[in-house]
């Protein structure tokens, strides 16, 4: 039987240049590492043909269907990706169902080839150099970790760095879904799946009933693929459609023992364990809950270790302690249920008010009031805030959402007109001719590329390989994926658009009309709550918040920047929101997120440009 890669344990090091030997570049020569040229790997497939060496990290799940189809049955999983390549070009490797890193070396040419969703090893390289792990630039001897404000400041507003840009000066990341050759002449990014297919495929009409049963046979299959076998499966269970279709249909495909887990939050009124509860028993499952009660700030350091450049994002915190649960069991595999919101595409009701807005001529009066609304007068917990706050929800659908700092903001803590802006948003479409262009357009652009590439799946994969769990995600198959691009609109979101706009519209519609029958009715009659973490519960003391403030504003990255003046003003806004009595939820959410976002960048800075280690939160405040 073929050796499996573990994704978890691999690593890799290496250089671009044949005239000199990495082992120069390198602090130390890592031990239990196999050499190959100017690459240091461990855990890693490899396949050599000529002068061209494969590295390949991996958990493909349709390998025997790629070997039929080659009619190539000796070798090991690097040796077949290789006859792939050989055969059908390195687009050949968009037929690869799961998440893998490959990097092929030819001379002075290295490609690197990352999976759909960047599910697999991440890449960032230099000039000089590449690795695997964010953590690994720092063994090259003549790496010095510098800030890179473009990046620092894509994260405060967004939550986020998309790649190719990184936190680090001079290093760059692979995205998610691409390809990157690297030559003497430079680099060059080259996407696996681009948005051109999506909008010329064709989308036949299709029966209700033969879609939804397609859609089963599909789920069946992909969930099969990732069980194998095995006696017992994980399943990572909230209170919805997407993790209870989960375990539904695992248990009509496998017989063996299933735990689930579950996280909810104390005096949370809203929490979805009740509904989580009642599905596992419904199934058989063995089933356990962790309630996060705030605490669990303490891990922070960790978490900026496990995902490398500084994140935040409302589930992050949500997905460390769940990882950290399941890490404890040892399990072969777990499911969890991400991304099938974008898969489907979310957010259908602000999609068709921005048709209509656009439509009616109502645009450029949004666009008027976001402009005159960006300012401190809408930044208060009030109706102003609101008004604001959904007119950008609706008027700016194709961009991320701005839970850190608006711009008005973010140019008191740095200085916008002296860095590059991030390139983002420069890529995204500004006209389409029909609803079904701009649902397709904000289907691919933001939910895919950004929500699942950047955020759901970045922070899932990211920390289920720092706990070394084996986490799969049954609804990002390849073949879900080519389905979902190939049936009409309207059977992923019923309505119409007037529809959509009252909020008659259904998300997912084939999904849950799979689904729901398997569901408890409680489950499938609630309103929808989300997977977010209520983010105040992490400053729920004064003694944790004054301790915070103080450790922010003493942080060498506030005084790299000089502005205690801003953060005397948040922190005073902040603790008078938090000893009060608030208007609106995601008000206090957005303020919550922002001073995530500030503790998150004071420790990074001490972490890595400082080089100040500890292991918990504590330590730092003290």
């Amino acid at each position: 039987m073929e050796t499996e890669t573990s994704l978890n344990t691999g690593a890799i090091y290496g250089m671009f240049s044949q005239n000199a030997e990495i082992k120069d570049l390198l602090k130390t020569e890592p031990g239990n590492y196999t050499v190959n040229g100017n690459i240091y790997n461990k855990a890693y497939l490899m396949a050599k043909r000529g002068g061209k060496t494969l590295f390949l990290s991996e958990k493909i799940y349709n390998k025997e269907e790629i070997r039929q189809r080659l009619n190539f049955t000796a070798g090991n999983a690097a040796e077949l990706i290789f006859e792939l390549i050989e055969r059908e070009g390195v687009m050949g490797c968009r037929l690869l169902n799961g998440k893998f890193t490959i990097i092929l070396t030819e001379n002075e040419k290295t490609t690197f080839i990352r999976d759909r969703n960047g599910e697999g090893k991440m890449i960032y390289f230099t000039k000089d150099f590449f690795t695997d792990s964010y953590h690994g630039l720092f063994q090259f001897k003549n790496f010095k970790a510098e800030p890179d404000m473009t990046g620092i400041a894509t994260f405060l507003k967004i939550g986020y760095i998309p790649a190719p840009v990184t936190s680090l000066a001079g290093v760059s990341k692979v995205p998610a879904g691409e390809i990157l050759y690297a030559t003497k002449e430079g680099f060059r990014f080259e996407k696996l799946f681009g948005y051109d297919e999506i909008i010329h495929a064709e989308r036949k009409a299709i029966p209700l009933q033969e879609a939804i049963e397609t859609y089963s046979d599909l789920l069946k299959k992909s969930l099969n693929m990732r069980i194998g076998d095995v006696d017992t499966v994980g399943v990572l269970l909230s209170g919805g459609y997407d993790s209870g279709g989960n375990i539904a249909m695992t248990r009509n495909v496998f017989p063996g023992k299933i735990k689930t887990y579950s996280i909810g939050f104390k005096d949370n009124p809203a929490s979805e364990l009740p509904y989580a509860r009642m599905m596992a028993e419904q199934y058989g499952a063995d089933h356990h809950e962790y309630v996060m009660d705030g605490t669990e700030i303490e891990f922070m350091p960790e978490i900026i270790d496990a995902l490398g450049d500084p994140f935040s994002e409302s589930g992050f915190m949500l997905n460390h302690s769940v990882m950290k649960m399941v890490s404890n069991e040892n399990l072969p595999v777990t499911i969890g249920g991400d991304g099938n919101d974008q898969y489907f595409g979310a957010g259908i009701r602000e999609t068709a008010l921005h048709y209509k807005m656009k439509k009616y001529g109502i645009a450029p009066f949004s666009t008027l009031f976001d402009n005159l609304s960006s300012n401190s007068f809408f930044d208060k917990d009030d109706l102003a805030f609101r008004v604001r706050y959904q007119n950008q929800k609706i008027l700016k659908v194709m961009e991320p959402e701005t839970f850190g700092f608006p711009d008005f903001q973010l140019k008191k803590i740095i200085p916008l007109k002296s860095i590059a802006p991030h390139s983002y948003l420069s890529v995204i479409p500004d006209k389409y001719s029909s609803y079904e262009e701009l649902f397709l357009q904000r289907n691919y652009y933001l939910h895919l590329q950004h929500s699942v590439n950047e955020v759901i799946l970045f922070k899932a994969s990211r920390m289920s390989e720092y706990f070394n769990v084996n986490l799969t995600f049954s609804y990002t198959d390849l073949e879900i994926y080519n389905f979902l691009q190939h049936i009409p609109i309207n059977l992923r979101a019923k309505g119409t658009v007037d529809e959509c706009v009252k909020g008659k519209g259904v998300a997912k519609f084939i999904h849950k009309q799979l689904v729901k029958p398997m569901l408890p009715d409680a489950v499938t009659n609630r309103p929808k709550q989300g997977g977010f973490s209520p983010l105040e519960i992490f400053f729920n003391t004064v003694e944790r918040r004054k301790a915070i403030y103080k450790y922010i504003k003493n942080s060498a990255f506030a005084n790299t920047l000089n502005k205690n003046n801003f953060l005397n003003e948040f922190f005073d806004q902040y603790e008078a929101l938090a000893s009060g009595k608030s208007y609106w939820f995601w008000y206090k959410q957005v303020k919550s997120n922002q001073l995530i976002n500030l503790l998150i960048i004071a420790l990074w800075w001490d972490r890595i440009i400082e080089n100040k280690k500890s292991s918990y939160l504590s330590d730092y405040l003290a």
